[in-house]
């Protein structure tokens, strides 16, 4: 059985568990290091029940250069916008990233996770997922360097946000910018989470006006 026809399978059960539930699976790891995954997820009503633009192909050249625009806002009045992800996790993700891309199906879209260790205690997770739909290019930001106890995530805990990345493990005002601005689409459609568990930070990017390309 063909992977595609796996994950239409995945879906359909996902369904069938409840429309308003988002299915916590991942179908497909693509890396997997002891801190670090990238995976493809199924989501039940992706891009409202329109599909995904997937598969995608993009150059590690272009996916680095929209990495490097995203920004994010802590906090819900003033602040400073600081780079979503350092140079060493762009170069780190991006392989991985344009090659979840490229395997995806109009179901499912790419999930990260990755932690970061502060101390004995506490560890740092950042953790979200990309997708390409209705000609843009969406960045979800999840979990942005939450403090979460080193054991939380930990192979033997019940409740491992390792592979439920689009969960929010501790809710936090803020938002995410593209730089530059004007390719931010104004009011995105394709966002993830529900008014019931909150939704993650969202952005929507013309990609194709800011790389100068026709995908």
């Amino acid at each position: 059985m063909k992977r595609s026809v796996v994950s239409g399978v995945l879906v359909g059960v996902a369904l069938s568990l409840g429309a308003c539930s988002t299915p916590q699976f991942q179908t497909l790891k693509i890396f997997d290091s002891p801190n670090r995954v990238v995976a493809l997820q199924a989501m039940s009503d992706a891009y409202g029940g329109k599909g995904y633009d997937h598969p995608i192909s993009l150059t590690t050249e272009e996916m680095t250069r929209l990495l490097k625009g995203i920004r994010v806002k802590r906090g819900v009045m003033g602040g400073t916008y600081h780079p979503a992800l350092s140079d060493t996790e762009i170069q780190v993700f991006v392989p991985h990233l344009v090659n979840a891309l490229q395997k995806s199906t109009k179901e499912e879209l790419v999930t990260f996770f990755e932690t970061a260790h502060l101390d004995d205690v506490f560890d740092l997770t950042t953790s979200g997922g990309l997708f390409v739909a209705g000609g843009n290019f969406y960045v979800v930001l999840s979990n942005f360097s939450v403090k979460t106890r080193a054991w939380q995530d930990a192979e033997q805990h019940e409740a491992s946000y390792r592979g439920r990345p689009l969960e929010q493990i501790n809710p936090q005002p803020g938002r995410l910018v593209f730089e530059p601005e004007k390719y931010m689409v104004e009011s995105p459609d394709g966002e993830i989470g529900s008014r019931f568990q909150g939704k993650p930070w969202q952005v929507a990017i013309r990609y194709k006006e800011f790389l100068g390309t026709v995908k």
